[in-house]
């Protein structure tokens, strides 16, 4: 697999969100694939975080976009996935672990998600560390 760059991520984006409202499933099926697409996780990482801080600031809300609160996602959702081979997708993955679902996850892990380190690059987790 070689490195997506950000049309690879805006193709992606735009299949999860399956043209409609890009919520919180369509962000996680959006990482899903690129885990998928990517060459490791950190390849993801990067295109995950490009595509979300465009697409974020093409459609006017640019300080929508939150790096640390990103970058979670994407490691929880690689952690299950490996630990979840058998599992194919983010609705399967939604019955094995509904709290994927919970919007407000990674507040059980940082203190302040609300400051502007945390939005602009990834911070270690001060109150739960990640799998």
């Amino acid at each position: 697999m070689s490195s997506l760059d950000l049309a690879d991520g805006l193709r992606l984006m735009q299949q999860a969100g399956e043209g409609g409202y890009f919520g919180h499933e369509a962000h996680l099926r959006f990482a899903w694939a690129v885990l998928d697409e990517a060459s490791d996780l950190a390849d993801a990482e990067r295109v995950i975080c490009l595509t979300i801080r465009h697409a974020a600031g093409i459609g006017g809300n640019p300080d929508k976009y939150h790096a640390t609160v990103t970058i979670f996602w994407v490691r929880l959702l690689d952690h299950l996935r490996g630990a979840h081979p058998d599992v194919t997708s983010v609705e399967q993955m939604l019955e094995v672990h509904p709290a994927l679902g919970d919007q407000t996850l990674p507040e059980r892990h940082w203190s302040n998600l609300d400051s502007e380190e945390s939005r602009a690059a990834w911070v270690e987790p001060d109150l739960i560390p990640l799998p």
